[in-house]
């Protein structure tokens, strides 16, 4: 079996489902009805692991391409993989210091860079807009006790 883009793809989501595993597997997993902290975890890692057998079967049934009407392969944009990938690491790694709006503008901020063609302006608009967004909706709409603003201030 030649290693194409859908081997690669189901080898990527399933070791992103053994690591949400390993993870949450101290966590209690609860019952449909009474949820624990690590249900949605394995439930998540349990569907991207059917995701990927899914995938896996789709790339073992494919019919091999000739070489000559083989058509070429489009290139992995990087640029989007990485931003958005700093983005979330950003998010997870700032939100305890410095509170909910700083921390989810700059996830925001860093995953626009993503998408080539907008201003830096629109960037900062952008992400200050969403952050206010989801400091309304999670902290005050939801009450969930997310550090707002940094602890120093």
């Amino acid at each position: 079996m030649p290693l194409n883009r859908d081997v690669l793809t189901a080898g990527l989501a399933t070791a992103f489902a053994l690591i949400l595993l390993a993870f949450g597997s101290h966590l209690p997993a609860g019952t449909a009805v009474r949820m624990g902290p690590g249900f949605i975890p394995r439930a998540v890692a349990i569907g991207l692991l059917a995701v990927a057998v899914l995938i896996l079967i789709k790339a073992l049934l494919a019919r091999p391409a000739r070489a000559d009407d083989a058509a070429p392969e489009a290139p992995i944009h990087w640029r989007g993989a990485a931003s958005i990938s700093f983005g979330v690491l950003t998010f997870a790694l700032l939100i305890q210091p410095i509170g909910l709006l700083a921390s989810a503008t700059a996830t925001v901020f860093f995953s626009s860079l993503a998408q080539q063609g907008e201003g830096w302006g629109e960037r900062v608009v952008l992400a200050g807009s969403l952050a206010a967004i989801a400091g309304a909706v999670f902290a005050y709409g939801l009450g969930l006790p997310l550090p707002i603003l940094p602890n120093f201030l």
